[in-house]
């Protein structure tokens, strides 16, 4: 099966009217949610950093670097709003990838239809062709690449970014297939770095890669056409569960945005249905932290090299904590916000008090749940079960949670009109031709 082949040609052939309805209305969703996200990472500490980068080595201003007062050339526009937008690990997830789909993608997609002039519906055709892509390779590559310690969405990642430079670029099936190539012997990503600055810079990167690789190609650049499939290719070398026949399976699914999962919770997406167990826990039950005897959570055994983070110093390295997490939800702290996670809160004696009463263990049999046990100190016990891993079907409602979300994001750093105005550029982003307004109001004035 001539795999990299097959997916140059869907990438190159894909068009919005080729695109189902529930897909493009999640695509405008996940850049709107992408955009809220980048514009809060956007004074981060390391985001301070790559700006005083990109400044140090110039460049053309060709995108715009969101909620900042300058442009830059478009694969440092994509390199930093990629950073950015990971920066509070606040960004969208899938389950067919293992990862997080939207961050290394829209960069890429934002930076190119600012600097070729694209409408807004060729933007989202392009998102939709980078996430199926990511998303069809994650199927081919099972759950032995993100196991063995690769972080899909740097690796994965930039196979989409390429996805949607080449879609962007209008490129053909052949040149596609190169820009895959170059892609593919660039990715990487550790899941090592996780809970440091290094983890938001896998999503830049992944996005530079894919701008990188989709111009490289365009100019003649040589590579394999055939480097998903090929022995010491990417699939041999990455991933010891990769399978061409889930690949054929995958390759013939319609589309992959409409499951993006977004987060309502500003840490690690494993974190989350802990979170929501233990909240609604304490919530229906009405004890308090002190009332607390222990608390036992039970997860796949995977969230242990992800997300298990046992005695967090930094509020980066609490985003990555079930203990942590689980201990600011019982405490009726929310989580919600990004200003939530500070260093200060991880030496609170209370919560440090409390999370030292938390116990992360796998489960008996597997389950996709998380479930979270409590005792309290008068013998009682409580028990909830959480997935959030289940994509919302009612759209109108997801719009709602996610302008939310956007304003509390997005407020602070452009102001509520701005923050009205992006929203309803993106819930119209398939009807726009010009997208220049939209663009301009992604900066600030300093």
């Amino acid at each position: 099966m001539q795999a990299t082949r097959q997916l140059a040609e869907r990438i190159a052939g894909t068009d919005y009217e080729s695109i189902p309805p529930e897909a493009r209305t999640v695509g405008k969703q996940a850049l709107m949610d992408f955009i809220g996200v980048a514009v809060a990472g956007a004074r981060e500490p390391l985001a301070e950093i790559l700006a005083d980068r990109i400044a140090g080595d110039g460049g053309h201003p060709q995108a715009v670097l969101v909620g900042r007062p300058n442009r830059a050339s478009v694969r440092q526009a994509a390199w930093f709003n990629g950073s950015a937008g990971h920066a509070h690990d606040y960004d969208d997830v899938h389950l067919a990838m293992t990862g997080h789909p939207t961050v290394p993608v829209a960069p890429v997609v934002l930076a190119l239809a600012e600097h070729r002039g694209r409408t807004g519906a060729e933007a989202v055709a392009a998102f939709c062709a980078g996430v199926d892509t990511e998303c069809i390779l994650g199927r081919y590559a099972g759950t032995g690449h993100y196991s063995a310690g690769w972080h899909a969405t740097a690796t994965l990642g930039s196979f989409g970014a390429a996805a949607a430079a080449c879609a962007l670029n209008e490129l053909d099936a052949a040149t596609t297939a190169a820009a895959l190539g170059i892609a593919g012997t660039r990715a990487a990503g550790l899941k090592a770095q996780f809970g440091t600055m290094c983890k938001p810079l896998h999503a830049g990167e992944a996005a530079a890669n894919g701008v990188e690789a989709a111009d490289l190609a365009a100019r003649g650049f040589t590579s394999r056409a055939d480097i998903l499939e090929t022995d010491q290719g990417f699939m041999a070398t990455q991933s010891p569960t990769s399978d061409l026949r889930r690949f054929g399976r995958a390759l013939g699914q319609p589309a992959y945005t409409q499951d993006i999962c977004f987060k309502y919770h500003a840490a690690c997406y494993l974190t989350h249905s802990s979170i929501e167990a233990s909240r609604q826990l304490r919530e229906s039950n009405g004890f308090g932290p002190d009332d607390i005897a222990e608390v036992e959570i039970r997860v796949d055994p995977g969230h242990f090299k992800v997300c298990n983070i046992q005695e967090p110093a930094t509020g980066l390295e609490a985003k990555f904590s079930l203990r942590f997490t689980a201990a600011m939800a019982l405490a009726g702290l929310e989580t919600v916000s990004i200003g939530a996670f500070t260093d200060e809160l991880t030496t609170d004696e209370r919560l440090v008090a409390l999370r030292d009463r938390v116990q992360v263990k796998a489960h008996d049999t597997p389950t996709p749940d998380s479930i979270v046990t409590i005792r309290t100190g008068d013998g009682a016990e409580y028990t909830r079960a959480c997935n959030v891993a289940i994509p919302m079907t009612d759209l109108d409602a997801q719009w709602r949670k996610l302008e939310a979300k956007f304003e509390a994001l997005v407020g602070p750093s452009l102001g509520a009109n701005a923050a009205a105005s992006l929203i309803d550029g993106c819930r119209r982003l398939d009807e726009i031709e010009d997208l220049t307004p939209l663009f301009n109001a992604l900066q600030t004035d300093s």
